[in-house]
C-alpha cells in the first residue's frame, strides 16, 4: 500500500459481532443470577485470602458492579476497535479486541462463582479458577477466531501511480490535479505497543487485587477509577504511535488510537523545510513530544527528520522513518 492516497469518504467499521464472546460471558453471569435469585438481603460481600468472609452487606452491590463494568468495557472495546479499523492500511490482528473478552470474561466468571456460592450457602469462598478458565479462556479463543475471519474494508481511494509517486514532477502534478491529495507518514515502534498494552494490564490487575483485598472502601474505589483512566489515556494517547498527515492546506500530527491532534500547521505559512539529523537524547532528552531552545520536536524513534521553519520563525522537527519522502512532499506542498 502506498503512502499517497486519493481519499474519499468511506464507511469502515469494525464488525460488532466480534464482541459476541464478551457478551456471551456476561450472559453466563445473567444465567447464574437467574438461578440464584432472590438474593439474600445480608450476605458475605468480601473475603480474606483464606476465603473466610470479613465483611457482610447486600450482594446486589456486587451484581451491579459486575454488570456496569462489563458494559463499560464492551463499549470501550467497541470504540477502540472502530478506531483501529479506521486506521488500517491492511488487515492487522487487533490485539485490543481482547480487552473486553479478558476483562468481562474474568469478572463474569468471578461473579458467577460468587452467585453459585450464595446459592449453595457456603461459608468459605475461593476464586473459581476452573470456571474462569472456561468462561474467560473460551471468550479469548472465540474472539481470536472472530478476529481472524473479520473482513477488511480498505480505503476506497486509488493510490498514486508507482512511477510518479515520489518524484518531484509526479508529486507536483498530483497535487495540482487532485484536490483531495493526502500523504501519510507514521512512526509506531514496538515499544509503544508494549507500553500501551502492558501497563494497562498491570494497572487493571492491580486494581482487581486492591478491590478484592479492600472491598468497597474509598481507596479501592479511587484506585480502580484511576486505573481505568490510565488505561483509557494510554490507549487513546499512545497506542498506534504518531501519524503525520499532509494535505494541500495543512500539516497535521496525530497521536494514539483516538487520533488526537498534537500539531497543526498551515502549509501557506511554511517558509523553509530541510532534512535534519539529531541525537534524541543529547538534543532533546528523550522521545515523544520534546523541546529545546531552538525548536519543538515530534518523534518516537530514529535520529532523522524534517525541520520546518514557519513565517513567524517558529521551528518544528518531525521525525520520520522515510525523511526524504516527507521532505519531498513538504517542499512541493509548501511551494504551492
Amino acid at each position: 500500500m502506498t503512502n499517497v492516497l486519493n481519499t474519499q469518504k468511506r464507511k469502515l467499521a469494525h464488525p460488532l459481532w466480534t464482541h459476541l464472546p464478551a457478551l456471551a460471558a456476561l450472559v453466563v453471569f445473567f444465567v447464574c443470577l437467574f438461578i440464584t435469585v432472590p438474593l439474600p438481603v445480608w450476605a458475605p460481600v468480601h473475603f480474606g485470602f483464606d476465603g473466610e468472609p470479613d465483611r457482610y452487606g447486600n450482594p446486589w452491590g456486587f451484581v451491579w458492579f459486575i454488570i456496569g463494568f462489563s458494559l463499560f468495557f464492551i463499549a470501550l472495546s467497541g470504540f477502540l476497535d472502530e478506531q483501529w479499523a479506521r486506521q488500517e492500511k491492511k488487515k492487522t490482528f487487533n490485539w485490543l479486541g481482547w480487552l473486553d473478552d479478558i476483562t468481562v470474561g474474568w469478572m463474569a466468571a468471578v461473579g458467577a462463582g460468587y452467585l453459585l456460592f450464595l446459592r449453595d450457602g457456603g461459608y468459605n469462598f475461593t476464586l473459581p479458577w476452573g470456571l474462569t478458565g472456561i468462561i474467560a479462556g473460551g471468550a479469548v479463543v472465540l474472539s481470536f477466531i472472530l478476529e481472524a475471519i473479520r473482513p477488511y474494508r480498505p480505503y476506497t481511494g486509488k493510490p498514486a501511480d508507482k512511477d510518479t509517486q515520489f518524484s518531484a514532477a509526479g508529486l507536483s502534478r498530483q497535487i495540482k490535479d487532485d484536490s483531495s491529495f493526502v500523504y501519510w507518514d507514521s512512526q509506531n515502534p514496538a515499544y509503544v505497543t508494549i507500553i500501551s498494552i502492558l501497563l494497562p494490564l498491570v494497572f487493571i490487575s492491580a486494581a482487581a487485587l486492591v478491590w478484592f483485598t479492600n472491598g468497597w472502601e474509598l481507596f479501592a474505589a479511587i484506585y480502580t477509577t484511576f486505573s481505568i483512566l490510565i488505561t483509557i489515556a494510554l490507549i487513546a494517547l499512545v497506542y498506534g504511535g504518531q501519524r503525520t498527515i499532509i494535505t494541500r492546506q495543512d500539516i497535521i500530527i496525530r497521536w494514539g488510537l483516538a487520533g488526537i491532534i498534537v500539531l497543526k500547521l498551515k502549509t501557506a505559512e511554511v517558509s523553509a523545510v530541510a532534512l535534519r539529523e539529531f541525537n534524541p537524547l543529547k538534543d532533546f532528552g528523550g522521545y515523544g513530544i520534546r523541546f529545546n531552545r531552538e525548536m519543538k520536536a515530534y518523534y518516537l524513534r530514529g535520529s532523522r527528520g524534517v525541520k520546518i521553519t514557519m513565517q513567524n520563525d517558529k521551528k518544528y522537527l518531525i521525525g520520520s522513518d522515510q525523511p526524504e519522502r516527507l521532505l519531498a512532499v513538504l517542499q512541493i506542498v509548501a511551494s504551492r
